[in-house]
């Protein structure tokens, strides 16, 4: 193999490597797509502190699209749901109404040190809209006081600006065909 070869083919297997940590280093959302109108187990993934101080409180803002949304209770973490009042009811799916909504979950505690990884979990129901891109914004509370607001949300086909925190993205897909609803 020439040198140039060699070189290339060297970038070509240490690149994605490279670049991985910056993947890493962000609030992120799993899985980042899911069926419209379907039931999903959402999961945030909080890969690190604030500037080394220990995560110690998560708090997921909902979009208004979002009507049902349910958060996993976490041991070592006391858990806030904060709801919103719809502007008229909405079938729930089951034969009733649904008049409020989840906004805001909230888990605090831990704490979380820098140097560990967790993840927190809702299970909510996606909006009928497929094709559409929902931000989930969180902020992330540490220690010492410090945040990190998880929260830019570019205009769509935009990447987030530099320097930002981009909130955590779910990508809706067309339902199945034949998709039944939980």
């Amino acid at each position: 193999m020439r040198p140039t070869a060699l070189a290339a083919a060297l970038m070509a297997a240490v690149a994605p490597a490279a670049f991985a940590p910056a993947a890493f280093a962000h609030v992120t959302l799993d899985p980042p797509q899911a069926a419209a109108g379907a039931y999903l187990r959402a999961t945030l993934r909080v890969p690190h502190g604030c500037a080394g101080a220990a995560t110690e409180r998560i708090a997921l803002r909902l979009p208004e699209t979002i009507l049902a949304a349910r958060p996993m209770p976490k041991p070592g973490w006391h858990l806030t749901i904060t709801r919103r009042a719809l502007e008229a009811p909405v079938p729930n799916g089951h034969g009733g109404t649904i008049t409020e909504a989840v906004s805001e979950i909230t888990w605090e505690g831990g704490p979380l040190p820098d140097e560990q990884y967790d993840e927190f979990t809702v299970m909510l129901r996606t909006p009928e809209a497929p094709g559409t891109t929902l931000h989930l914004p969180v902020i992330q509370g540490c220690g010492g006081g410090a945040t990190a607001a998880w929260v830019a949300t570019p205009a769509a086909g935009q990447r987030p600006a530099a320097g930002t925190l981009p909130a955590p993205t779910l990508r809706l897909l067309p339902a199945p065909p034949h998709a039944g609803h939980h």
